[in-house]
């Protein structure tokens, strides 16, 4: 399984890393005192603020931790913040952000995340862009709540504000290499500075890959990886004092395979779950088949593999599961220091997003499907599809000096995006009859949404009477958005030339024009008690537009717009900087209530490995908890920080929620309801939607929210020393962070839940004085402890332990695996002259 480790991408870099070993590096200037913590500014309220200085709750990761921790995703983030979680999806395409215990699972393009996402002013146009390498960053802000009054309508649960490196002094050239022992390895330079006065730049080039921690048997390659290679730019020019213009192009090209399942648990249950009773008790291969198909053998469709080892690591698969990106695009920033000393800025953007989709529904390399008129299977199942995203943004700021006791910003905003979108799952074909009830569930459709946003926001800060400032900010939005769609059953029309949609009402459905107008606000009091202690309170209020369920089980019923969500969130807090700035402290209190929450539902049914998905609006979600972070320079050159998120999500209101199986609750009597009336095969408070239906539901009021655990912590030291008789400097850091369980599907299946873990890290290293050449070790998951955070992954549910489709069913378990679930070490080199 383990490969020969090459070199070749990373040759360049390393030798220009060795050469330079010995160059002057320019020391970069800092403002920061001496025996004090680093200055952090954040740019939250869209203009330059100290991060204390702020009433809100914000965390930030600086440069330095994303170094320190080799952060290269926005997944490597969101195992670091405790406010954040991270909703692995089929592929990356379906992945989703959750902040507060708040975020959007949707699998159609329709749904707008919960949880903005915005890299240098500008936001992306849909989350699952924002799952590749993160490049030349400088910091990234969590910003919590609703953000809905400066960032827009994505941000009705918070927002992901990342920011990449500046342009100052003199040019500067860096260089970075990473490998480790499992084959993962990174390589990037940059360089930047002043060219001119008139003149400066700042360009970057990186290649990154992870040949993935999971092992295809078919053919003997690595899964469940990622990699890819970025291209960016910064050209400034300042033609006069007063005016600076930044151009920023960028390019992307990701790979990414992760949304691979391994079977990691095969039994069978008995006994009843609803009575306490159940039991579940593992099984092999012999005697079990796909579909109870006599001609489908799990012990060859799963030849090699222990289904019944928690940490299996071995697939078979013959068609790719991931997802193929590519994303250019292009900002223009003018900014314009007025007389006065404020700034006018205009933001401009361009970008295009392509990407091609994939998955292996039937979980194996054998054909699972037979062909017209035949009965043995010579086909795979496989779903496919190509996303097109396409987003223009424009945006005119007006931000008032930064003296005086009365501060504001305000500005216009106007943004377009049109995403297209081409699926098609399973196998049909002519002469064949084909409908959505076909084996394999076949689908074929093409389908386009956009939106025009139009928007005024303003927000200002007045310090009304000495150490008490009031601000208040509000937003008018409107948004006109539509779709068009459509379907057939038949998979072997591949291009939109050959492709004939069936009837009009039927499998064709559009709705344009829909104009969608909502008003957000922000107001705050804020107490500066001393200079070095402030308490503040904060109401806020967000909005995210109209949605559309243009996925592939469209129906005449559901062809209009979901009703927009909201949200209402009161906060209180205080932040502090202790013992002449040698520690600082945030804490926050907060209760947040969203309405209209927009929420796709997915769900299998028996036999058929197909996974459905339904959009939701559900009537009443609230969130509450309380957040803590601390950073304390403890001694000389010991940096200690901390951070703890206790989150407590809830379903108030919905009493028509999805149900889970359960096959130990049968039928009686000849009939398809169980003893209590509930539905045969589902949980017994499962009940029918109305007399004889056989769609079920159950009271899901007062219940858990899944997603997020009640306790997620981090505890990081860092510390840099003089070594004896060299010119050399030492340092050390270790992370730990822990997270207690949680249920992670929205129909409260207890069965469905993620274990509690901690893991460790350990990073050591040594570097020159200057900083002129840094080489660094790390541990990941120093005590090699192993977690599974998705229990209950999507794979293969249709087994049967007998040769009929009537057979007992057999419950498989699978998994993906978190980048750090195997110990792993790794060695980074970075030079800078």
């Amino acid at each position: 399984m383990r490969k020969p480790i090459h070199l070749t991408p990373m040759a360049a870099a390393l030798g220009l890393a060795l050469l330079s070993m010995n160059a002057q590096a320019q020391q970069e200037e800092s403002t920061t005192k001496p025996g004090t913590l680093e200055t952090v500014v954040v740019t939250a309220n869209k203009r330059v603020e100290k991060l204390e200085s702020v009433p809100m709750a914000i965390s930030v990761m600086s440069e330095q931790e994303i170094q320190r921790t080799n952060i290269r995703e926005i997944e490597d983030v969101v195992a670091m913040m405790p406010s954040l979680t991270l909703n692995s999806g089929t592929t990356a395409a379906n992945n989703a952000i959750f902040m507060r215990g708040i975020g959007t699972v949707s699998v159609g393009i329709g749904v707008e995340s919960d949880v903005a996402v915005i890299i240098d002013d500008i936001p992306i146009a849909t989350q699952f862009q924002a799952f590749k390498d993160l490049a030349d960053v400088s910091r990234i802000e969590v910003l919590k709540g609703p953000q809905s009054t400066l960032f827009g309508k994505s941000a009705v649960a918070g927002a992901v504000n990342i920011v990449t490196k500046s342009i100052s002094g003199p040019m500067v050239y860096r260089a970075s290499t990473y490998l480790t022992n499992d084959n993962e390895w990174r390589v990037n330079a940059s360089a930047g500075g002043q060219l001119d006065e008139h003149f400066a730049m700042r360009l970057y080039a990186g290649k990154t890959r992870m040949p993935g921690n999971f092992h295809n048997l078919t053919d003997g390659k690595d899964v469940n990886g990622s990699g890819g290679k970025t291209f960016m730019a910064k050209l400034q020019w300042n033609p006069i004092e007063s005016v600076q213009v930044d151009l920023t192009p960028r390019y992307n090209y990701q790979e990414n395979s992760r949304g691979v399942t391994a079977v990691n648990g095969f039994f069978l249950r008995t006994g009843s779950q609803a009575a306490g009773t159940l039991v579940s008790t593992p099984i092999g291969l012999d005697g079990v088949y796909l579909n109870g198909n006599p001609q489908l053998p799990a012990s060859v469709l799963m030849a090699g593999i222990n289904v019944n080892d928690p940490g299996n690591r071995n697939v078979r698969r013959d068609f790719p599961t991931g997802l193929i990106s590519s994303d250019r695009g292009v900002g223009l920033k003018v900014s314009w220091t007025l007389p006065n000393d404020a700034t006018l800025m205009s933001i401009s953007s361009w970008s295009k997003y392509l990407a091609n989709d994939f998955r292996d529904q039937d979980f194996t390399d054998k054909p699972t499907i037979a062909a017209a008129g035949s009965t043995i299977p010579t086909i795979g199942n496989y779903q496919f599809g190509t996303y097109d995203i396409r987003s223009k943004t424009q945006e005119i700021r007006y931000v008032s000096p930064d003296t005086g006791t009365f501060k504001y910003v305000a500005g216009l905003w106007l943004a377009h995006n049109e995403i297209y979108r081409h699926f098609i799952r399973g196998y049909c074909v002519a002469p064949m009859t084909c409908n959505a009830n076909s084996p394999s569930s076949p689908t074929n459709y093409y389908t386009d949404i956009y939106n025009t946003n139009k928007a005024i926001f303003g927000q200002a800060s007045w310090e009304f009477v000495p150490t008490w400032t009031l601000t208040a900010g509000v937003r008018f939005n409107e948004e006109i958005s539509g779709y068009h769609y459509k379907r057939n059953f038949y998979t072997d029309q591949l291009d939109e030339a050959s492709f004939k949609p069936g009837p009009v009402g039927v499998d064709q459905f559009e709705s344009y024009g829909n104009s969608d107008p909502a008003t957000t606000g922000k107001l705050s009091l804020q107490k500066q008690i001393t200079p070095d202690w402030m308490v503040y309170t904060q109401a806020s209020t967000g909005y995210k537009g109209e949605a559309y369920d243009v996925t592939s089980g469209l129906k005449a019923a559901a062809a209009f717009p979901v009703k927009p969500e909201t949200s209402q969130s009161f906060e209180i807090g205080t932040k502090a900087n202790l013992f002449n700035n040698r520690m600082s402290v945030a804490a926050t209190y907060y209760n947040s209530d969203f309405f209209g929450y927009q929420q796709n539902v997915t769900y299998v049914l028996p036999n058929d490995p197909t996974i459905y998905s339904q959009l939701n609006s559900i009537p009443h979600i609230r969130t509450h908890g309380f957040e803590i972070d601390a950073n304390a320079l403890v001694g000389s050159g010991l940096n200690v920080n901390a951070s703890l998120a206790f989150t407590l999500p809830t379903i108030e209101k919905w009493a028509n929620g999805p149900c889970y199986s359960d096959s130990t609750n049968v039928a009686v009597n000849g009939t398809k309801l169980a003893a209590n009336g509930s539905i045969a095969g589902q949980n017994a408070a499962c009940f029918p939607i109305t007399p004889g239906s056989t769609t079920g539901v159950q009271n899901l009021d007062n219940s858990v929210f899944p997603g997020t655990p009640k306790i997620k912590a981090n505890l990081g030291a860092s510390y840099d020393f003089n070594i004896p008789s060299t010119p050399l400097r030492g340092f050390v850091n270790a992370n730990v962070r822990y997270q207690s369980d949680y249920l992670t599907n929205i129909n409260n299946d207890p069965n469905a839940r993620n274990k509690a873990y901690s893991i460790t890290d350990l990073g050591f290293g040594v570097r020159s004085a200057n900083d002129s050449y840094k080489l660094s070790f790390r541990v990941n998951n120093l005590f090699d402890r192993f977690y599974i955070p998705n229990a209950n992954a999507s794979g293969p549910s249709s087994f049967r332990a007998g040769p009929t489709a009537t057979s007992p069913q057999v419950t498989a378990n699978s998994w993906v695996p978190p980048r750090d679930v195997f110990r792993y070490f790794s060695v980074k080199l970075d030079v800078k002259f």
